[in-house]
């Protein structure tokens, strides 16, 4: 089963899912967004509870346990054009039950990852992964250190067919959806958080990238690093945005 690894510090609407799930295991957390001591104590509480590693981080057990009885999708699509990505993210993701999308090598890849994910319904978390640069993220065409100038049809970027092309995706997403993009610097600078503000717009969720690089790795195949900036449809505010997020039904018995 995919997971979202997820641990203290992290600022990001998956955060306030969490807060969420941790609520119907019997938690009292005002959902925000920020993985801070209170959601900590949480997951803690939970794990203890269940038996499992009480470090806090929400990894691939934790996940399990509290997503028992409930369908929340997560989603990767990854340029596979940088073999690298195939090797480590891709081959990560398997191992534990997930089905990545992999694109790579066409000039359309964007429109590709669409028609990709035209099938999927009730989507919590889209990744992309890949290269990137401030505004910017590969698609099908990252072998290498992404130019901001040498933007191609393949890529994701503040392009107006490119943007309403990403945005056919908001069928595709539950209420809790969001998008990650799990690149270099995406969401650095103006650039980049006009990406983010026009695909949140364009797609109806909150959309959140990394501000520096990201390492690779296993860990880092499920999770952004450092500084991240979230934008969330209609210019309003990530707390917000996980305050009106609705309850999960029942309890967690798992």
């Amino acid at each position: 089963m995919n997971y979202p690894d997820l641990r203290k510090g992290d600022n990001l609407p998956a955060v306030g899912v969490l807060q969420q799930l941790l609520n119907r295991t019997g938690g009292s957390l005002t959902p925000d967004g920020i993985f801070g001591p209170k959601t900590f104590a949480a997951v803690r509480d939970l794990q203890l509870a269940r038996k499992l590693e009480p470090d806090g981080i929400v990894g691939q057990k934790t996940w399990e346990r509290l997503t028992n009885g409930l369908s929340l999708p997560i989603l990767d699509s990854i340029d596979v054009w940088d073999p690298t990505f195939l090797k480590e993210d891709a081959a990560y993701i398997r191992r534990v039950g997930g089905s990545p999308l992999l694109v790579g090598g066409m000039c359309n890849g964007v429109e590709q990852v669409v028609s990709q994910l035209s099938g999927w319904s009730n989507v919590f978390l889209l990744r992309f992964h890949g290269h990137g640069a401030p505004g910017v993220a590969s698609t099908s065409t990252g072998h290498g250190e992404l130019d901001p100038k040498m933007r191609e049809r393949g890529d994701i970027w503040n392009n107006q067919t490119i943007i309403k092309t990403l945005g056919r995706l908001a069928t595709t997403f539950g209420p809790y959806g969001c998008i990650e993009f799990i690149e270099c610097q995406t969401g650095a600078g103006t650039s980049g958080r006009t990406l983010l503000r026009k695909l949140a717009d364009q797609t109806g969720v909150p959309v959140t990238g990394a501000v520096h690089d990201q390492p690779f790795g296993k860990r880092w195949s499920f999770r952004l690093s450092g500084p991240t900036v979230t934008v969330v449809p209609g210019g309003g505010n990530l707390s917000t945005w996980c305050k009106l997020l609705p309850p999960f039904p029942g309890a967690c018995a798992a």
